[in-house]
């Protein structure tokens, strides 16, 4: 099965944190929408973070095709400043 392949870039670091599977963009932002609150860097430090789809990656093959490679959203869109 093929899934898209999301990690956050990381703005002051210069870093991808580590990378995760989702089945649409959509889940992909829910899922930071979640890690967001309370104490989370993602919350605390909205403008340094940005959701980036790396590629599609593939279960069976454990390739990963970067051409849809793309920023999804930056997380301070998510929280709110």
């Amino acid at each position: 099965m093929k899934k898209p392949m999301f990690a956050v870039f990381d703005n002051v670091a210069k870093l991808y944190m580590a990378p995760f599977l989702e089945v649409t963009d959509g889940t992909a932002v829910r899922a930071i929408q979640d890690a967001a609150k309370g104490d989370h860097p993602f919350a605390k430090h909205p403008e340094d973070f940005t959701l980036t789809r790396l590629g599609i990656y593939d279960e069976e093959s454990g390739s990963l095709n970067q051409d849809s490679k793309a920023d999804i959203i930056e997380i301070k869109q998510l929280v709110g400043e």
